[in-house]
């Protein structure tokens, strides 16, 4: 998780640990009744539990009046770049009509209209042909169909289509994950309690087998003192996300880490929370007030892709595949001697998204392809590192 920018802003103060708000009190009354719950399903509850969770609330949560700005508030260029993405995988899969875009945590839905935008200008084909399947949990964010543009409240809901991609934006880093630790020898899920005054954490058997499984499934060997997540449901999301096409493409834009990367021995696990565009590693306060997220393991999507029928097309950092892409086409040159305020804006937003050590390179790409041979996409012609996750 970046430290600043896009995702956060500096780091805040704590408020008073087991700070009790409205939600905090249902989940504590759920731990009362039924004991201490995994923190994934803590999670679950901080970020979707019905009318309260994070993104479940209808509070606002992207941009300056939210927690945190993602790479469509900073530059309308992030859209239109991907849309030439979309528009080369169009013509690769032989200009399908109806060629069908799933936007999975669409959220707002400004990713999608941004692409829709951008499509109308570089391609009439595809604008003709494109068909749009938005994905968002949250009710009070979506919208009714149109002959476009269908809204769903869950992937598995989707219908299936022959060719089209499916794309996320921050998505994989949302979802609810399994705590663990590995100690005298063995490997321990974490459990959250509540002592009366506030949640306490404690460690016990773990409640899934496909929790020990997940660390030689990337390659990893757990050892003493380790503390991480495990996202299992990120495996399930692509699996799912394969089964919805016969042939196309998935792509996966969110920070995160190879898993040699993210279970190194010098981590403590990468669970940060947003709150007001400042970052804090407690997830027991602002509950529902803030939200929690963990590094997608991109070796993980890699291997269940290639286990549910998805083979790797490339993979690098938002500012490789930008660039690849042209979004240096974008910028705009200074007329006369006074340059346009406007512009320069415009110029420092694009920058800002391929920034190295800032979005450019906390930000992966991983593109995944079904039932063709391996394409040749513009956006890893700068630089594919595709190495860095590629199963041995």
């Amino acid at each position: 998780m970046p430290e600043t920018g896009e995702r956060g802003g500096q780091t805040s103060p704590l408020p008073r640990y087991g700070e009790i708000v409205a939600l905090a009190e249902d989940i504590s009354a759920i731990i009362r009744r039924d004991g201490p719950v995994t923190f994934e399903r803590f999670m679950e509850m901080c970020l979707y539990m019905p009318g309260k969770g994070y993104y479940s609330s209808g509070r606002e949560t992207w941009g300056r009046g939210g927690d945190y700005i993602t790479s469509i508030d900073v530059s309308s260029a992030f859209a239109g770049t991907i849309a030439r993405e979309l528009h080369e995988m169009w013509v690769l899969l032989g200009e399908p009509s109806p060629f069908v875009l799933v936007e999975a945590g669409a959220g707002r839905g400004w990713l999608t209209k941004g692409i829709e935008e951008s499509i109308e200008r570089i391609s009439p084909g595809l604008n003709d042909a494109v068909r749009f399947a938005i994905v968002e949990k949250n009710p009070a964010l979506r919208e009714p169909k149109t002959e476009k543009k269908a809204w769903y409240s869950d992937i598995f809901d989707v219908p299936p289509f022959d060719r089209g991609c499916v794309l996320s934006n921050e998505l994989i880093d949302s979802f609810p994950v399994h705590k663990v630790v590995f100690t005298g020898g063995s490997l321990k899920e974490v459990y959250v309690g509540h002592d009366g005054s506030g949640f306490i954490e404690t460690a016990g058997p773990l409640s899934n087998p496909d929790i020990e499984g997940y660390f030689p499934f990337v390659g990893v060997e757990p050892f003493e003192g380790m503390t991480t997540e495990v996202n299992l449901r990120a495996i399930k999301w692509i699996e799912k996300a394969s089964e919805l096409f016969h042939k196309g493409f998935v792509i996966t834009i969110d920070y995160g880490l190879t898993a040699m990367e993210l279970y190194a021995p010098e981590r403590k696990g990468t669970l940060m929370c947003h709150y007001r565009h400042t970052l804090n590693d407690n997830p027991y306060v602002n509950v529902g007030e803030q939200d929690m997220t963990t590094h997608a393991d991109f070796t993980a999507l890699v291997n269940a892709g290639l286990r549910a029928g998805l083979s790797l097309t490339g993979f690098t950092t938002q500012k490789n595949f930008l660039l690849g892409l042209g979004i240096l086409e974008e910028l705009k040159a200074p007329e006369g001697a006074m340059p346009v305020s406007d512009d320069i804006a415009h110029n420092r937003a694009i920058a800002k998204l391929i920034t190295p050590g800032g979005m450019g390179d906390t930000f992966k790409v991983l593109i995944q392809h079904k039932g063709m041979e391996k394409p040749a996409l513009s956006g890893f012609a700068f630089k594919d590192m595709s190495r860095h996750v590629q199963p041995d």
